[in-house]
């Protein structure tokens, strides 16, 4: 169905031009009857004829109407050029046409642009010349024309003679499409052709105009300035064309300046037609070769222009320098992605085809013979570009309402995301006061406590015994090693909150690890009257970072400590999980526990599980915090468990929960 949808203004577009073609191009009512042996009868017909058949003709000579009656004429095809026959192109020519007719109304005569001179008799009188008719080429001049002459028929009659010579066109002879009919019927078929050829023309202009308007507002669409120019180009062009305007404007000679002027602008134009095609679908190979695009097109109008069109050969050398280049853009656009990319400029496409197809062959063989048949094919091609800038328009359109309401979503959602970030950050600034007061606390204790042990260390007497000394030497040591604890976590959670905090998993044996749990925190708990129990029944490895993982391990058997009555146990196990080769360890305490409600938000920074908690010494809110960071990043876990103690039962203690990636150990001996 998008399919179909799509093609509709290539449908409509063709029935319209279609309509026009037939439309301007035809003369109205035309006869099929023909001219046979010189002679054309028209009885009975109150139509438009053209004057096509058999003309009798005379080359070489420049005969008057009596003279005809003692010379024995050859028969010549019109409209046609009399090289066709085997003359030579340059030359001079009789004709001869008798009509036949019973109407006894005023009849009226259409003539076309005949070949380089004329002078035209009817029934004897001289009623019409352009140029000057010579057999002498010096003498010969051209001036083309059209125009519309009343004749009368004496008693049925209607003789037409044709006095025409050429030395300056590619064509001789009566190569025009002549016109007889009612005046009526004649000057309605004149002035609809021209009311439309005249309107299509203004149309050209103003979308010259148009496009010149939009690359002045936007000088980097140079796209519009191409087809500006290839409007006014094209507009001027058809003003000079066959039957063009121009004709009949009587202040305006049509000579060989003007011939030449129009065989430039027709160079001019196609030129800009290939240019502006290559500018839209293959810039990048415009660009790379337009020197040699550029040096080629020169030659091609100069060529064209300049290059005497008298001579039989001109439309084939015309045909070898433009059509095949003309093929060759038709190819680069097929091949481009644009072509491919934007259904719309297929339209465009057609148009292209349809100029270098349709416009060559009416332009050889039905340029005198139809009226103005090259204006349909630009005009294709100039509302195709319309219909592809309107679509892109359109598109433009859609794509600002599209991002407009995109926009105010955005800007909705930053509106929250703002909203949420400054309720965060009044949270983080609360945070913050409570870990500087806590920190204030946490450091102010220690140093207290340091400051009365030093105190009493300094004043003992050498006599006193030891007992008392080892006692406050332990307790300022103690309290040294909190502060140790409490600034490396706070260095620890500033290298995790600004990216510094780099891992560097390495597969460790877990016994061994285990073993150094052991010999680092067994004499610690001894000291506080705590047991050590480890289990490790598994031989494997643990991927971990043997440098942070102390980190973790410190936090959770300090804080075991501190939550934990003398008398009491730490327990480290492991478990095997198969399911996910992983392994977990898990760190047991037999202290006061947690409430239920903090364990979902036990791992958040600053946060403290109760008051009595947040009453202990060293308790920052950030030991939990670093150990589910470090080992997230190692690519582990941590989880906790825990019951506490309430209503006259006692507390199972806390769990923390460390899961690390397993593999077989390399070396099981």
């Amino acid at each position: 169905m998008g399919k179909i949808s799509s093609l509709i203004p290539s449908i409509v577009m063709f029935i319209i031009l279609a309509g026009l073609f037939v439309f301007m191009c035809f003369p109205q009512n035309q006869s099929r009857v023909t001219a046979r042996d010189g002679v054309l009868d028209l009885h009975g017909i109150k139509d438009n004829v053209p004057l096509h058949g058999e003309w009798e003709f005379i080359y070489g000579e420049l005969l008057m109407p009596a003279d005809f009656a003692d010379r024995h004429a050859e028969k010549i095809i019109v409209p046609s050029s009399w090289d066709e026959y085997g003359y030579p192109l340059n030359g001079c020519a009789t004709y001869r046409l008798t009509v036949l007719t019973d109407r006894q109304e005023p009849h009226m005569l259409f003539l076309p642009r005949v070949s380089s001179a004329y002078i035209l008799w009817v029934n004897d009188e001289l009623v019409r010349s352009a140029g000057t008719v010579s057999d002498d080429p010096a003498v010969s001049r051209m001036n083309f024309e059209n125009a519309i002459l009343p004749v009368a028929a004496e008693n049925g009659v209607i003789e037409l003679v044709f006095q025409v010579s050429n030395h300056q066109e590619v064509a001789g002879g009566l190569t025009g499409s002549l016109l007889l009919g009612g005046i009526e019927t004649i000057q309605s078929w004149f002035v609809r052709t021209r009311v439309f050829s005249a309107v299509a023309l203004g149309c050209i202009l103003m979308t010259a105009f148009y496009h010149l308007t939009l690359y002045i507002y936007r000088r980097r669409e140079k796209a519009y300035l191409i087809f500006a120019l290839l409007c006014a180009v094209c507009f001027a062009r058809f003003l000079l064309e066959t039957n063009g305007l121009i004709y009949y404007f009587p202040q305006v000679p049509f000579n060989m300046t003007a011939l030449t002027v129009s065989k430039a602008l027709f160079f001019v134009h196609s030129i800009l037609i290939l240019t502006f095609s290559l500018y839209i679908f293959s810039h990048g190979f415009l660009r790379k070769h337009k020197a040699v695009l550029f040096a080629f097109f020169v030659l091609m109008f100069l060529t064209g222009t300049f290059i005497p069109s008298n001579i039989e050969w001109y439309y084939l050398f015309m045909s070898v320098i433009s059509i095949p280049f003309s093929v060759f853009v038709a190819v680069m656009i097929a091949r481009s992605p644009v072509l491919r990319e934007n259904g719309t400029m297929r339209l465009y496409f057609a148009a292209f085809l349809a100029y270098i197809i349709v416009g060559p062959v009416t332009k050889l063989f039905l340029d005198n013979t139809l009226y103005m048949t090259g204006l349909i094919t630009n005009m294709f091609m100039i509302m195709a570009q319309s219909m592809v800038l309107s679509r892109r328009y359109t598109d433009a359109f859609r794509f600002v309402e599209e991002t407009n309401e995109n926009l105010e979503k955005i800007v909705d959602e930053r509106t929250h995301s703002l909203q949420a970030a400054n309720e965060a950050m009044q949270i983080t600034n609360n945070a913050m006061k409570e870990l500087v007061s806590n920190i204030s606390h946490d450091l102010k204790t220690p140093l207290s406590v340091m400051s009365v042990n030093l105190e009493s260390l300094s004043s003992l007497a050498v006599t006193q015994s030891d007992a008392d000394y080892q006692r406050h030497v332990r307790a300022a040591y103690q309290k040294n090693l909190d502060l140790q604890r409490l600034i490396g976590n706070l260095f620890e959670v500033s290298r995790i909150e600004t990216g510094r905090n780099l891992y560097a998993p390495k597969w460790e044996s877990l016994l061994r690890l285990l073993a150094q749990v052991n010999e680092k925190y067994n004499d610690y708990l001894e000291d506080h009257g705590l047991t050590l129990e480890i289990d490790a029944p598994h031989n494997m490895e643990v991927s971990t970072d043997p440098q942070k993982i102390w980190s973790v391990f410190d936090n959770i058997i300090y804080n075991a400590v501190r939550h934990t009555e003398p008398g009491g146990s730490i327990t480290v196990n492991s478990q095997l999980s198969t399911e996910n080769s992983q392994l977990s360890i898990r760190i047991t305490d037999t202290g006061s526990g947690i409430g239920s409600e903090h364990l979902p938000r036990i791992f958040e920074r600053f946060y403290k599980g109760s008051q009595a908690r947040n009453a202990n010494e060293g308790e920052s809110g950030l030991g939990l915090y670093i150990v589910k960071s470090i080992m997230d990043g190692c690519g582990g876990g941590a989880e906790i468990e825990s019951e506490p103690a309430g209503d006259g039962r006692r507390g199972k203690g806390t769990s923390v929960i460390l899961t690390f990636p397993v593999r077989e150990a390399e070396n099981n001996c």
